[in-house]
């Protein structure tokens, strides 16, 4: 298993096209990381005229670790390329009012 990490981290991920580095929000809270290719042909095992057309494949690493910071750093120090500027991202949507709202509320008054 380790073999395979070590292969898709310095061989699969660089030979990616346009690769800028593994998404670091992927984490599920519990410590795993999962990471989606789109053409698994990146490994020079796999022959493009076996496979007959592109086809991708999903891979999830599960780690001993307990949070999502401890299997972040265990993957940077394994040498995962994570992409700069990760980090967690809270978006907040806004409640959208309703069209009562926007009545004045002299309508009837006049």
């Amino acid at each position: 298993m380790y073999s395979f990490l070590d292969r898709l981290i310095n061989l699969g991920l660089p030979r990616t096209r346009d690769f800028q580095g593994v998404n670091p929000n992927s984490f599920d809270g519990h410590g795993n990381y999962s990471i989606g290719m789109r053409d698994q042909s990146v490994f020079p095992e796999i022959r493009y005229e076996a496979l007959g057309r592109n086809r991708g494949m999903d891979v999830c690493i599960t780690t001993t670790a307990n949070t999502d910071n401890e299997a972040q750093r265990l993957l940077s120090l394994l040498g995962m390329p994570f992409r700069e500027g990760g980090g967690p991202t809270v978006t907040f949507r806004r409640k959208r009012k309703k069209a009562r709202h926007f009545e004045t509320k002299t309508k009837g008054k006049r």
